[in-house]
C-alpha cells in the first residue's frame, strides 16, 4: 500500500515544499488490556543528544559526583517510573534504545558489542514525562541469574523476543520471569515485543504473533496465573512499528493518560478533526492521542511530518535555537485526501492534528481550540509535576 504526500509543508519562516514518497505497509497488532560508553550524538536539529549535563559526560564523572547527581535527581522524581530491558542476549535491546532516544540509525545498531555491564538511562519524553530504562547483559538460556538485581524496584519489563529465532527459550524465560514476579507479589506489567520481525515473511507474521501469544497463557495458566499484565507487539527498527509500540509502553507509565486522552476527545468532538497526537519531536513518541481507532499507516505519516518539520527547521532555522517555538506550525497535505498540522506545545513536544482535506473548517476557530487545548495540557503536567525540567542523565554500573 503506497500513500503520495503531495501538496505545500508550511513553516513559521513562510516555507514551502512539496515532498512525495512511498510508504509500505507493515504488520503491527496490539493486545490491551484494562546508554555502555558513548559520545554524544548530534540530533538532526543540530541540537547534542542530551546524555551530556553541565559539560560532562556521565560516564567519565566520578563516582563522588555520580553519586551527588543520582541523588538529586532522585528527590526531584522519586517515582518515576523504572523500565527494565529484559530477554536473552542479542535479541536487540540496546539497539532499541539506541535507535529511538540517540538518534542512532538501524544500520549503526548492528555494529552494536554484547552489553556486558547495566546501563542506566534517565530519559524524558514531552520535557515533563520521566522514566528510567536499565539495559542489562541478558542471559544465553532461559536463566534468572541476577534477574532479582534487575528487576529490583522496576514497574515495567520490556522483554524483547527475538521472532527469528527458536522462541522456545525465550517463551520460557519470559514465563519464568512473570512467575518469579507472581510469586513475589508484585504488581509488575510486561510488555513484549516480539522483535526483528523484519526476517519473517510477511504472511507468516500474524501467525508467528498468535503462537507466541497462545503458548505464554497457556503457560501462564499452568502456572496459576490468569490474568496477567501483559501485552504483545510486533516491532521492527527498520519500519515505524518500534515506535508504535514503545509510544503504547510510554503511555503505560503515565499517570495523566486518561485525563489527556478525555481532553483530545473533547476536542475532536467538537470540533472537525479527525484525530489528534501529542508527539515529543526528538524520539518520535506519542505521549497521547484521542481514542478513536486510526491506521498504522497515518500514526507513520504523522512522524514523517515531524522529520520534515525538523529538516527544514536544520536547514532554515537559527542555530542553537529550539526547533519548536510559539509560532511553529507545519501543515502537509496529502494525496490520499487529508491534511497533517502540526502545531507546538512546548519546545519538546507538538500536537499533530487530521483532518479531510474537504472539511469546511474555520481556521480561526480551531487556532483557538487548539490553544486553549495546549494552555490545559501545560497545565496538567505542570499540576502533576512536583520537580523542574531537567536534562536527561546516564548512568553505568559493573
Amino acid at each position: 500500500m503506497s500513500y503520495g504526500l503531495g501538496g505545500a509543508c508550511e513553516t513559521a519562516s513562510n516555507i514551502s515544499t512539496c515532498t512525495d514518497g512511498e510508504y509500505h505497509q507493515y504488520i503491527s497488532h496490539y493486545n490491551t488490556p484494562s546508554r555502555s560508553h558513548q559520545q554524544s550524538r548530534p540530533y538532526s536539529n543540530g541540537f547534542q543528544n542530551p546524555i551530556m549535563l553541565n559539560g560532562h559526560n556521565r560516564l567519565d564523572d566520578t563516582e563522588e559526583h555520580q553519586q551527588q547527581i543520582d541523588g538529586d535527581y532522585e528527590e526531584i522524581a522519586p517515582d518515576r517510573p523504572r523500565l527494565l530491558m529484559w530477554g536473552l542476549t542479542k535479541s536487540g535491546k540496546t539497539s532499541i534504545i539506541k535507535l529511538i532516544f540517540e538518534k542512532m540509525t538501524a544500520g549503526e545498531t548492528l555494529q552494536l558489542p554484547e552489553t556486558k555491564i547495566i546501563q542506566i538511562h534517565e530519559l524524558t519524553c514531552g520535557i515533563h514525562v520521566r522514566f528510567q530504562i536499565r539495559d542489562v547483559p541478558g542471559p544465553k538460556t532461559a536463566s534468572l541469574l541476577d534477574y532479582d538485581t534487575y528487576s529490583s524496584e522496576c514497574t515495567t519489563i520490556v522483554f524483547i523476543l527475538d521472532a527469528t529465532d527458536d522462541c522456545s527459550d525465550s517463551i520460557n524465560l519470559l514465563v519464568s520471569s512473570v512467575q518469579w514476579m507472581h510469586s513475589k507479589g508484585l504488581d509488575v506489567r510486561f510488555e513484549v515485543l516480539i522483535h526483528k520481525i523484519d526476517g519473517v515473511h510477511e504472511q507468516d507474521r500474524l501467525d508467528r504473533y498468535s503462537h507466541i501469544q497462545q503458548q505464554v497463557t497457556v503457560m501462564l495458566h499452568e502456572c496459576s496465573i490468569e490474568a496477567p499484565l501483559i501485552n504483545f507487539y510486533l516491532t521492527s527498527i527498520y519500519d515505524h512499528s518500534i515506535f508504535e509500540a514503545f509510544s503504547k509502553i510510554v503511555q503505560n507509565q503515565m499517570r495523566q493518560l486518561r485525563v489527556l486522552e478525555n481532553m483530545l476527545d473533547l476536542v475532536t468532538a467538537t470540533t472537525q478533526l479527525d484525530k489528534i497526537f501529542v508527539c515529543d519531536i526528538y524520539n518520535k513518541i506519542f505521549l497521547a492521542s484521542d481514542t478513536k481507532p486510526v491506521e498504522s499507516q497515518i500514526s507513520e505519516l504523522c512522524c514523517d511530518v515531524v522529520d520534515v518539520y525538523t529538516d527544514i527547521s536544520s536547514i532554515y532555522g537559527k542555530s542553537n535555537s529550539p526547533v519548536l517555538d510559539p509560532s511553529s506550525y507545519c501543515t502537509i497535505e496529502l494525496s490520499i485526501g487529508l491534511v497533517l498540522y502540526l502545531k507546538d506545545i512546548n519546545e519538546t513536544t507538538a500536537l499533530i492534528c487530521i483532518l479531510k482535506k474537504e472539511s469546511n473548517i474555520n481556521g480561526a476557530l480551531m487556532e483557538v481550540n487548539l490553544n486553549i487545548l495546549k494552555q490545559n495540557i501545560q497545565e496538567l503536567f505542570v499540576a502533576n509535576s512536583n520537580y523542574s525540567p531537567r536534562q536527561q542523565l546516564n548512568t553505568s554500573t559493573e
